[in-house]
């Protein structure tokens, strides 16, 4: 692609629609030409675990307009081919336009997936791990503009070692997709929420997979209903992902 945007979005609770924060990144030819962010007044207000995580807090938004508020003013950057690392992302774009009935419509590239399908000795492909692989400059993760431009940074480098465009489409590279999400779950042992909300995600875009490892599927969805992971769950979904990776390997 000659010209792209990388964007990455902060979430303010544990719904996908609350986006507080997004940043972009839009390339061209190689280079990135322009860099943006938008702090966003979000639907449902702000939780303590994700404010933790990205320091976004009620006061920082409190007057800052909704998405759909600033929706005319980005509404360009979607009409380019869209970069995000996982497919969050495309799940808080989702959840944005079915609540806002935006006519929102993209083309996405998912720099994790690729990461996974060539990279796979990689112990894990979290993106401060690509960023340290590659070589890029240090950048402050949770700030939706600084990791849009690693985004695309790494989009760059990617796309350098891609010899088969569609390797990541078949079964094989699924496959690897999903025992590479896997080990960066487990990579410290401990499954928290976040990780627990990806692995849904992604089993939710993947449905054959979400088939075969139906019981996984259907208590991650169970445990996350209250929008809580307690020890006891996030002890069984560790115990369940540690031998669906025995299994697999």
């Amino acid at each position: 692609m000659r010209e792209f945007i990388a964007i990455d979005f902060e979430t303010a609770n544990p719904k996908r629609v609350s986006a507080c924060s997004i940043g972009y990144a839009k390339v061209s030819d190689g280079k990135i030409i322009e860099t943006a962010g938008h702090l966003i007044k979000p639907v449902g207000g702000h939780a303590p675990f994700q404010t933790k995580i990205h320091g976004i807090k009620e006061n920082d938004t409190f007057d800052k307009p909704s998405f759909h508020a600033i929706y005319p003013e980005i509404r360009d950057i979607f009409a380019y081919p869209l970069v995000a690392h996982s497919l969050f992302d495309k799940q808080v774009l989702k959840a944005l336009a079915l609540h806002f009935d935006l006519p929102l419509s993209f083309e996405y590239h998912d720099t994790s997936s690729m990461a996974k399908s060539r990279l796979p000795a990689l112990k894990n492909h979290k993106l401060k791990t690509l960023v340290k692989h590659f070589n890029l400059p240090p950048f402050k993760h949770h700030d939706a503009t600084e990791d849009a431009v690693a985004c695309a940074k790494v989009y760059l480098k990617l796309k350098g070692l891609d010899h088969d465009a569609n390797s990541q489409n078949s079964d094989i590279g699924i496959k690897a997709e999903f025992k590479g999400l896997i080990g960066g779950i487990l990579e410290d042992d401990i499954v928290d929420y976040k990780e627990a909300c990806q692995l849904l995600y992604w089993l939710e875009d993947h449905d054959e997979v979400a088939r075969e490892y139906e019981e996984l599927t259907e208590i991650t969805k169970r445990f996350l209903e209250d929008d809580v992971l307690d020890d006891i769950e996030a002890r069984t979904l560790r115990m369940m992902l540690r031998f669906i990776q025995d299994r697999e390997s």
